[in-house]
């Protein structure tokens, strides 16, 4: 074995072993303090020294990176873990995130490096999300986003392929997006009517009434109920653990989410209700299961839908064939987030301005009241320009 070194190229040799020239070059050093020594091979010892000095301005450039094998699914599930460790996710948010990783765990993205991921290869991936909702395309899309970035910061790779937001775009479902909108009038009527028949009426009632979400409102306990101030202190909600077991949560949905809600006359006795027909319990919760366990938010969905049903509210009627026979199914498309939202329209209809919405909600920032609410809003435009022409009337500017 014979070594030369060129000018600048480090050390050079011809391995026998191999039957290929090799070039060594230290690339600065690894995390530990030690030198971090690089080797590269060639068919010719030319071809092995443009390699070495290709290196060299790289390093120079700071643009040089270590060849591994990391993929976008380990650098996800490292962030993610770290974040739990951290105490900075709760055990919902940390399953959530991780089924979110298993859509890109299942593709052949997982079975390539990172470094060596190509452009074709991501807008392939996307590609076949399209059958999923657009909301799953959103997250799956940022998660890509964040790994690539991860891995940049942490010199895995030099070429971001989603620095250009133009070159790696994010499709869009093929499914419509599912809106949740708010019960007319007439429909809350009819709603009201019936849910006075369920032995579950007061949690319902308290949704459409205060616009608290279901899970915030079965993880009340008997002193987050302030009748002397006329408040209910939300400062906590249902969540899931890392087993999707329901368990009360140390805090709300959102740090916003953490609000005292005032206690008008008509939640006034609902709440009186509860209170006297308040059972003591291990959890200290308002509503419990006849076993004296935690009710869960999927059981009174599942209520509220026989409810809607019976009511006869939002019906329809799909075609069936079955055995050349057309049979006619009543589903009823319904949840109870839309008691939530059917307050929030309430409240607009009677002219609660936006910013107080977002406080009575828990709204982390007034533009998820604006966006969430849009529609809503644009309906009393042109009654809320009305009042601009009669002030300017008044004052005689018209």
């Amino acid at each position: 074995m014979s070594k030369k070194r060129g000018n600048g190229e480090g050390s050079i040799y011809y391995s026998e072993t191999l039957k290929r020239w090799v070039g060594q070059f230290t690339a600065g050093r690894k995390t530990d303090g030690t030198i971090n020594r690089k080797s590269v091979y060639g068919k010719t010892r030319k071809e092995v020294a443009e390699k070495i000095n290709k290196s060299n301005v790289d390093i120079k450039e700071e643009k040089f990176v270590d060849k591994n094998d990391i993929t976008i699914v380990y650098i996800l599930k490292e962030i993610i873990n770290n974040k739990y460790n951290l105490n900075k996710i709760s055990d919902r948010t940390y399953i959530r995130s991780m089924e979110t990783v298993k859509i890109i765990e299942k593709s052949d993205l997982n079975l390539i490096p990172i470094q060596k991921i190509t452009e074709y290869n991501l807008t392939n991936f996307l590609a076949t999300l399209t059958n999923y909702s657009n909301s799953i395309i959103d997250k799956v899309y940022s998660y890509l986003v964040l790994a690539y970035n991860k891995a940049s910061v942490s010199q895995l790779l030099y070429n971001n392929l989603f620095s250009d937001k133009n070159l790696i775009l994010k499709p869009k479902s093929l499914k419509k997006d599912k809106n949740i909108t708010a019960l007319t009038i007439e429909e809350q009527k009819l709603f009201l009517n019936e849910v006075k028949k369920s032995e579950h009426k007061n949690v319902f009632l308290l949704a459409i009434y205060t616009g608290m979400r279901i899970g915030e409102i079965l993880a009340l306990q008997k002193n987050d109920i302030d009748l002397k101030n006329n408040l209910v202190h939300i400062s906590r909600t249902l969540t899931k653990d890392k087993q999707d077991k329901v368990i009360i949560g140390d805090t709300t949905k959102t740090y916003a989410g953490i609000r005292d809600i005032p206690i008008r006359i008509i939640v006034k006795d609902v709440l009186n209700d509860v209170l006297d027909n308040y059972t003591d319990n291990q959890y200290n919760l308002l509503f419990i299961t006849k076993n004296s366990d935690i009710c869960t938010p999927c059981s009174f969905n599942s209520i509220f839908k026989e409810i809607c049903k019976n009511a006869h509210i939002r019906e329809s009627i799909y075609p069936l064939k079955r055995k050349d026979k057309i049979i006619n199914l009543k589903t009823s498309n319904v949840n109870t987030h839309m008691l939530r939202h059917t307050y929030a329209t309430r409240c607009i209809e009677a002219g609660i301005s936006p910013v107080v919405l977002q406080k009575l909600l828990g709204h982390k920032d007034i533009s998820t009241t604006l966006n969430t609410y849009t529609s809503v809003f644009n309906e009393f435009k042109i009654d809320e320009l009305n009042k601009v022409d009669l002030y300017m009337n008044k004052i005689g500017l018209h």
